[in-house]
């Protein structure tokens, strides 16, 4: 991380990187998501939770297939977001060397009045949820890398947060989680397509209910831990040919022996 990410990382328990995709890569993404729409099914409206400023007429989208098992090439986009060079520096120094992939990746797909998923974490009420600094270094629980692959402007929706929440020491109150009342601290996430946003899942955070009829939200979420960690029954690795780096990814949790990325290998 350059000296800004890990300040506003640190500070927010969130940073948004800017093209990280190029062009290309995103056009390889959405064809792989348009050519799999097959895959794709509406959840049950329920994440809502019955809050009114959150509620839709559909619920979101996500893949009925781990698109990492897509057949080439539409697999390819997907597996490249899962070694990128990026974000495995990032987990590097937030995660600590060895970390894993915890589940993921999922798919969010949000068409116009889809809705909302009431915020939820905070990193005082989860074991695998923390954000730590120690000895002059950042110490986090599960993280995620969250690739959007269409914009997302002021007023839109999607993805919300209390920024600094990964820090806090009260739970958050319910009537603001449900968005009943506005006391100025939930913040909508702006980032372009072709931005990751990464984020610590002991962050406060949810959907807000999508508002574009142009577009759709469409964002990729996978997510990562310490390699000693495991918030989720560890996943067996759904591709056929995986690489070392892949298989690495998937090593079962153990504090000892794991196996290091490194980000100038890729």
């Amino acid at each position: 991380m350059t000296e800004q990410e890990m300040f506003l990382f640190d500070l927010w328990g969130y940073v948004v990187l800017e093209n990280v995709l190029d062009s290309k890569e995103l056009q390889n993404a959405n064809e792989a998501i348009d050519h799999n729409a097959s895959l794709i099914a509406d959840r049950e409206p329920t994440l809502s939770g019955g809050a009114s400023e959150l509620v839709g007429r559909t619920g979101r989208g996500e893949f009925l297939q781990n698109p990492l098992s897509f057949d080439r090439p539409w697999c390819e986009p997907f597996r490249a977001m899962l070694t990128h060079k990026r974000t495995i520096a990032i987990f590097n120094e937030i995660l600590g060397s060895g970390y894993r992939l915890d589940h993921g990746p999922g798919l969010i797909r949000m068409v116009k009045d889809t809705e909302g998923h009431k915020l939820h974490g905070g990193m005082t009420f989860d074991p695998c949820q923390y954000h730590n600094f120690i000895n002059g270094r950042i110490h986090c629980g599960l993280c995620v890398a969250a690739w959007q692959l269409t914009d997302v402007s002021p007023g839109d929706g999607g993805f919300a947060c209390i920024p600094g929440s990964h820090k806090s020491n009260f739970r958050p109150p319910g009537k603001v989680v449900a968005l009943q009342e506005d006391w100025g601290c939930v913040q909508q996430v702006v980032a372009p397509a072709g931005a990751v946003i990464i984020f610590n899942e002991a962050l406060v955070h949810g959907t807000l209910p999508w508002q574009p009829t142009n577009r759709e939200r469409r964002s990729i979420l996978f997510k990562f831990s310490p390699g000693f960690l495991s918030y989720g029954t560890p996943p067996k690795i759904p591709i056929c040919d995986p690489t070392p780096e892949e298989i690495a990814l998937y090593e079962f949790p153990s504090r000892n022996g794991r196996t290091e990325l490194m980000a100038t290998n890729l």
